[in-house]
């Protein structure tokens, strides 16, 4: 493919991952900021409540009821939205990934084309990368575990609403959440998704998809090169 064509694909393509991450963070900011301000006027509106009431078994009464409904917005919730933006990042990221597979293919000509015969989606992507365009993935490998290891907590929260029991990866999904101060997994053996989790890893997941990227742009640069010597070479 002509130069100018390819730079305009790899660009159109990182224009397009840029975007999804600002609008998942700014959704994410959006909803914590929403969760927060709801508890504290529910907080505010049960003392207000709790105060005018004096006679201990209402007000037993009705410190159970805002008791529970205080725990919507300060557990429930939270958990649910933040299962559900982690699940759409993880998503994002993949199609991102695939994108990137499809435009390669594009840009150098490759004749195998990019299929998803398994998964995970991402880790065959990257394989599919270092294969056939035989990018250097040996500078952000730790990008690729964390990948990993996210996929594992996605799989879980998707296939088992994040559930921990009798999962083939609970060891090693344990294993992670001990070393990251943003999980933490409660009473049930359920994954706890803390403020900041989806926050942290839509920063470092863009920063792999980048890493990607630039080692496809390295790859093509050089390619170009290559070929601009070999016509010079032949005047």
């Amino acid at each position: 493919m002509k130069t100018m064509g390819a730079r305009i694909l790899l660009d159109v393509r990182h224009d397009k991952a840029s975007r999804d991450r600002e609008r998942l963070e700014e959704l994410s900011n959006f909803v914590e900021d929403a969760l927060h301000t709801e508890r504290k006027r529910r907080e505010s509106d049960a003392a207000k409540k709790l105060s005018a009431v004096h006679d201990k078994n209402e007000a037993s009464l009705l410190a159970e009821f805002y008791a529970e409904d205080i725990f919507q917005v300060e557990t429930d919730f939270p958990r649910l939205q933040r299962y559900a933006l982690f699940v759409s990042l993880m998503s994002m990221v993949e199609a991102n990934v695939f994108g990137l597979c499809r435009t390669a293919r594009r840009i150098f000509t490759i004749s195998k084309d990019f299929k998803i015969n398994y998964s995970p989606g991402i880790e065959q992507g990257v394989k599919y990368l270092e294969n056939q365009v035989e990018i250097d993935t040996s500078k952000f490998k730790d990008y690729i575990i964390l990948s990993q290891n996210l996929i594992h907590i996605r799989d879980c929260i998707v296939h088992a609403e994040g559930s921990l029991k009798n999962r083939n990866k609970a060891s090693t999904i344990k294993d992670f959440i001990k070393s990251t101060t943003t999980l933490d997994i409660d009473r049930r053996e359920r994954i706890v998704l803390n403020k900041g989790f989806v926050e942290t890893s839509t920063k470092e997941m863009h920063k792999f998809f980048n890493c990607l990227f630039s080692a496809l742009v390295k790859k093509f640069n050089a390619q170009q090169d290559t070929m601009m010597d070999t016509n010079v070479s032949n005047l």
